[in-house]
């Protein structure tokens, strides 16, 4: 192999205007998959965190359950007004007096559906969220990828403080959080994981807040918040949501802390991310039935605890009347399923285009390379018959001749995949810091693409390596 490699690359540098130009339409055709493949997935990338940004990747846990028994249809079909139930199967005429209907999906899970115990009771007080349910989020449901506690209350300002207000509310937030809400920084900088994990007395807050604290104007960075007889020390001023209405301004602790400060040791909620919005109904049906089993809650029972979207958490801070909130929130989950459902459906089909794209764009490229590959080599051929013929002559066999003609051709497409690699880095990087595109490199792709460049030289190859075999070496003694 390492003569052939080496008769390879001294046959490439004999003919080096056609070796370039070779190399060239090769790594043209590399380039172009790389390329595309970065755009393609930079814009993929894109669209799913901005739909993550709106929230449907987010499911929210609350103890207590506001469904009212008369409310709830339990994804149940109306059929108050004569409509023939789901379940049910007529027998049209021509069909005979038997169906089996065991066969059809559809009705049987509708059949099990209205078959299925239907809760009439709640469990009164409900079981509060604690670290067992953190525990269980953590590790017993999949494509969950981040879990985060949350606690809110009031707590007493140190009278000695010197501060105009006396009362702040105190919200715990765990490591996962910041990302999760996408918190960012207006001044400071964000405690890092382990200091919210540790409870450091170091505090966040909002604009609004810090005016309310210190309405002198200045920074509120470094100074001293005393709450409770801790010493809290802002650290940073963030952009999150504050309500400009309210009186009590509120501060952000790390969750440990806060429990502390609260003087209690379960949750308000438990939020959790998951990994895509496709598996987000998924994940919060398998949520609901471990928290059934880990509060042990019979058949006949209502949950005692809400599994809530982001849109549906809003719901109470609009303004809504108590009774349609209530309503909205027992029956809404059904239908927010079926919308990531549909949105899960054309997230899958975007991919599906994409990888098409890819693979048309990638086929007509490296064709295009392998069609130069095989030109160059048809012509190598043709001009070393002689060459070809004396090798036989003194003992090599066809064999031995096709090996060395493919190893050439492989050899003038793996350098040509590795040009156009660093072609396609360059380009990106182009469309990405000039053009502002969304763009991103997947390791795995690239190493396609290489291994792409290197089918496509042993396929194309084949041919020019297969005919100088089969020459016959008196006539190839014999040729110009």
């Amino acid at each position: 192999m390492g003569t052939n490699l080496r008769m390879a690359m001294r046959a490439l540098t004999q003919n080096k205007m056609q070796a370039l130009l070779t190399l060239l339409g090769m790594s043209v055709g590399v380039a172009m998959v790389v390329i595309v493949s970065g755009l393609g997935r930079g814009a993929q990338l894109r669209i799913e965190s901005q739909i993550e940004a709106s929230g449907p990747t987010r499911i929210t846990i609350k103890s207590g359950n506001l469904t009212p028994a008369g409310i709830n249809t339990g994804g149940r079909q109306d059929t108050s007004f004569g409509e023939e139930a789901e379940g049910a199967v007529g027998i049209g005429p021509l069909v005979g007096d038997q169906v089996d209907v065991s066969q059809n999906e559809a009705v049987m899970d509708a059949r099990r559906r209205m078959e299925a115990v239907r809760p009439t009771r709640h469990l009164n007080p409900p079981t509060p969220l604690g670290a067992a349910e953190i525990e269980l989020l953590s590790h017993d449901v999949e494509h969950v990828i981040a879990v985060a506690g949350s606690v809110t209350g009031n707590a007493s300002v140190d009278p000695d403080a010197g501060l105009r207000m006396r009362v702040v509310r105190v919200q715990g937030y765990a490591p996962a959080w910041p990302e999760m809400d996408g918190w960012d920084t207006l001044e400071g900088e964000l405690p890092d994981g382990a200091s919210i994990s540790a409870g450091a007395p170091e505090v966040l807050l909002g604009p609004g807040a810090a005016a309310k604290l210190w309405p002198d104007g200045g920074s509120p960075i470094g100074r001293i918040l005393p709450v409770k007889g801790e010493q809290l020390r802002v650290v940073g001023v963030i952009d999150a949501k504050e309500d400009d209405k309210a009186i009590i301004p509120s501060v952000y602790v790390p969750l440990s802390l806060a429990q502390t400060l609260l003087e209690r040791d379960n949750y308000d909620s438990i939020t959790v991310r998951t990994s895509s919005v496709a598996v987000t109904s998924a994940a919060a049906e398998e949520i609901g039935e471990k928290l059934r089993v880990l509060h042990q809650l019979p058949d006949d029972t209502f949950d005692d605890f809400r599994i809530e979207s982001q849109s549906v958490s809003a719901l109470p801070s609009m303004g809504s009347n108590p009774g349609l909130v209530r309503a909205v929130h027992a029956n809404t989950l059904e239908l927010e399923k079926q919308s990531w459902e549909e949105m899960a459906k054309s997230l899958r089909q975007a991919g599906r285009t994409f990888t098409l794209l890819l693979a048309g764009a990638a086929a007509v490229s490296l064709a295009v390379g392998g069609v130069g590959v095989m030109n160059i080599m048809l012509v190598s051929v043709a001009a070393r018959t002689r060459e070809i013929g004396l090798r036989m002559a003194l003992g090599a066999r066809a064999n031995d001749v096709m090996i060395q003609f493919l190893v050439e051709a492989v050899t003038l497409a793996v350098l040509g995949g590795l040009f156009g690699l660093m072609l396609g880095g360059i380009g990106l990087m182009i469309t990405e810091y000039g053009l502002h595109w969304a763009t991103a490199v997947s390791p795995w792709m690239l190493l396609l693409a290489f291994a792409m460049a290197a089918i496509t030289g042993v396929v194309f190859g084949i041919a020019p390596a297969r005919r100088a075999a089969l020459l016959d070496p008196v006539v190839a003694l014999r040729a110009e």
